[in-house]
């Protein structure tokens, strides 16, 4: 039985790099963060922090870039904070206002580059 209630299926891709920036609506601070994509949907991005989420974060506006693995090809999407794990992850809802164009260019080159194994003709 399944019990997954999400509207979007997951891609998971590995080296999908994340550099992520935190701006706080109540002055110019803003922290950056890094990690490492573990999957994304149209609506979500879960992210494993290479180190741990501060604490107190106040109402805050989420700028994320992702990068592919050996390439140049990027995208930025902007979101709210959705949950924190033990385990280091962040999950981030998308803005109504992200560019679904550009999510779903990222998600077709995330599709182009998954490794997948060479069949043998016999």
């Amino acid at each position: 039985m399944n019990t997954d209630k999400r509207q979007h299926p997951r891609l998971s891709l590995k080296g999908v790099h994340a550099n992520i920036t935190i701006s706080n609506a109540l002055s110019e601070d803003s922290i950056h963060l890094e990690g490492d994509m573990v999957d994304m949907s149209y609506s979500g991005i879960r992210i494993k922090l290479l180190s741990e989420m501060p604490q107190n974060l106040p109402e805050s506006n989420v700028k994320i870039v992702l990068t592919l693995p050996n390439s140049d090809v990027n995208c930025t999407i902007k979101g709210a904070i959705r949950h924190i794990n033990n385990n280091a992850e962040v999950g981030l809802h998308y803005r109504d206002n992200h560019k679904e164009d550009d999510v779903d260019a990222f998600m077709f080159e995330c599709v182009k580059h998954i490794d997948t194994p060479t069949q043998h003709m016999i």
